[in-house]
């Protein structure tokens, strides 16, 4: 009995070469891999390779091109080529401004509500950037290609999705403790319940759009024949800010002045300091002086008895 690894015997020239099913990485191993009777299945194993490595040179070939059409280019070009990304973006973002100006009356009852839209709107941020990294270094490396859009978007909608989950519970666990009444006042822990509930779904949505948008985003700017890399992460940051800024919104108007503290009680405490609370500041006033769905709400507050 001996430990020295026997090596494979030396094959003759008119033995030929080592068949297919015989592989050896390194000395004293072999590795058998078994035959494939259909010659159908070698040529399709064979072309598939051929079209893999064709995918990946092309991949990196357009990589280079955007690289070096981006460094070789002076300081205005550079400008004008990442521009039309920026204004892009200015103008959605234009959109999430208006809808937070339609929510100011959920905003004032509710000013912590404020404080963490920075907080979803950055995390979730994040989340969508690292996507976007993620799926333009693929396609510069030929993993990921614009043509099999579902391949590439689907496992970095699984990470988002975990991240998210996670993330839901951080965020609305320190909502729930930061809204807690831990010292005598209005709030109360049903109320602090239904408020970390409208942030924990906020920040939740916001991520799993960001995932969504920051995998597609590249994907789509190579697509249509532009650089990922100056198109995909404004993209990512407009679509999920509207998208996620929304949703908060819209969620937490819904809730919390419904099962908020302040759902069952009147806001400002009376039918006028409630009509008050309606008035938009000078800046935003354009035809009317108070917000119309302000007012809706303290009209129907005033009819069920509430004020």
């Amino acid at each position: 009995f001996s430990l020295k690894p026997q090596l494979p015997a030396a094959r003759s020239p008119e033995e030929g070469p080592s068949p297919a099913s015989e592989m050896t990485p390194f000395p004293g191993a072999t590795i058998r891999v078994p035959e494939v009777s259909d010659p159908n299945v070698n040529v399709e194993v064979a072309i598939s390779q051929k079209k893999s490595l064709r995918e990946a040179e092309a991949a990196e070939r357009a990589a280079h091109t955007d690289a070096v059409a981006m460094h070789s280019a002076s300081t205005l070009r550079r400008a004008w080529m990442r521009l039309p990304a920026i204004l892009i973006t200015f103008m959605i973002e234009m959109v999430v401004a208006f809808v937070i100006s339609r929510y100011q009356d959920t905003l004032k009852i509710y000013p912590l509500l404020i404080a963490f839209q920075p907080v979803i709107s950055a995390v979730s941020g994040n989340v969508g950037l690292q996507s976007s990294s993620i799926i333009v270094r693929n396609l510069a490396l030929g993993i990921d290609s614009e043509r099999r859009f579902w391949r590439a978007l689907l496992p970095e909608f699984k990470v988002g999705a975990v991240i998210a989950s996670t993330m839901t519970g951080v965020v609305g666990a320190t909502a729930l403790f930061w809204y807690a009444p831990l010292r005598e006042g209005e709030h109360t822990w049903s109320g602090a319940v239904v408020f970390a509930l409208t942030i924990g779904l906020g920040i939740f949505v916001s991520m799993l759009i960001a995932a969504l948008s920051g995998t597609a985003a590249p994907l789509l700017s190579k697509r249509l024949g532009f650089d990922p890399s100056a198109m995909a992460g404004p993209m990512e940051t407009a679509f999920q800010d509207i998208a996620g800024s929304t949703f908060l919104l819209a969620m937490g108007a819904f809730l919390l002045h419904r099962f908020g503290d302040h759902g069952a009680t009147c806001a400002g405490g009376d039918a006028s300091a409630c009509l008050e609370l309606c008035r938009l500041a000078a800046g935003n006033a354009t035809a009317a002086l108070y917000n119309p769905q302000c007012i809706q709400s303290c009209v129907a507050d005033i009819a069920a008895g509430v004020c």
